[in-house]
């Protein structure tokens, strides 16, 4: 664990592969490499830090750490964020069954009546989340998701495409999913705590003008072209 004088220019993310995970016990992934990049070119090395999800929001708002990696930017979190005017990472969000399984979701509408798996404190778009009376089943993290599902503690999980891709092949598990609606598709961002005030401002926009720089020269597309 970083000390607090180590956690001022802390990163946390969680394990979410490929964009964020661990490899040897060091942080690693598109977007991992992506912000350590634009973190050079701004003459600022940072350090990362694995944390779950809610307990990772919470630092944020708190200003514990300085920035999370990454998710959607929703007005919600804009009251305790500041984000860049560039992204990481497009996400596509989708509902997943088993492959055996004979359900069909051709709206979010066909979700009502079933038991739909989803992370603690993730935002999947405005159009799910704002949905009332859905039988949500909460867990903290995408591998135990995938594996409440196989164990059919739940009709369909809510997730990232490339996410679950990832983690099904992994677990030699993919021919046994299938992904069946897709709910939409968002940017990804890294977001920094409005509880760091100033300098977590100028550094949310120094990152934009850096990601945008990788852009124009072809090293983000380099990037990604690693995974």
């Amino acid at each position: 664990m970083l000390s607090a004088k180590d956690r001022e220019m802390t990163i946390v993310f969680e394990d979410y592969p490929p964009y964020e995970y661990l490899r040897d016990g060091q942080a690693a992934g598109v977007n991992v490499d992506l912000i350590r990049e634009a973190f050079s070119r701004m003459g600022v090395e940072p350090d990362f830090e694995p944390m779950p999800w809610k307990r990772a929001l919470y630092e944020l708002k708190h200003g514990q750490i300085l920035a999370l990696s990454s998710g959607f930017k929703t007005p919600k979190r804009e009251i305790f964020s500041y984000f860049p005017t560039e992204s990481l990472a497009m996400e596509t969000v989708m509902v997943i069954a088993l492959s055996e399984s004979e359900l069909e979701v051709k709206s979010l509408e066909d979700l009502r009546g079933l038991r739909v798996g989803v992370i603690r404190e993730y935002a999947y778009g405005h159009a799910f989340d704002s949905m009332e009376g859905l039988n949500k089943i909460e867990a903290n993290s995408n591998p135990f998701l995938l594996k409440m599902l196989f164990s059919r503690r739940m009709d369909v999980v809510i997730g990232n495409k490339a996410v679950f891709t990832h983690l099904a092949r992994d677990m030699d598990t993919l021919s046994q999913i299938k992904f069946i609606y897709e709910i939409g598709s968002e940017p990804l961002y890294l977001f920094f705590s409005r509880a760091r005030g100033k300098d977590a401002e100028s550094l949310s926009r120094d990152f934009g003008k850096a990601v945008k720089s990788m852009h124009e020269d072809g090293t983000f597309k380099a990037i990604e072209a690693r995974y």
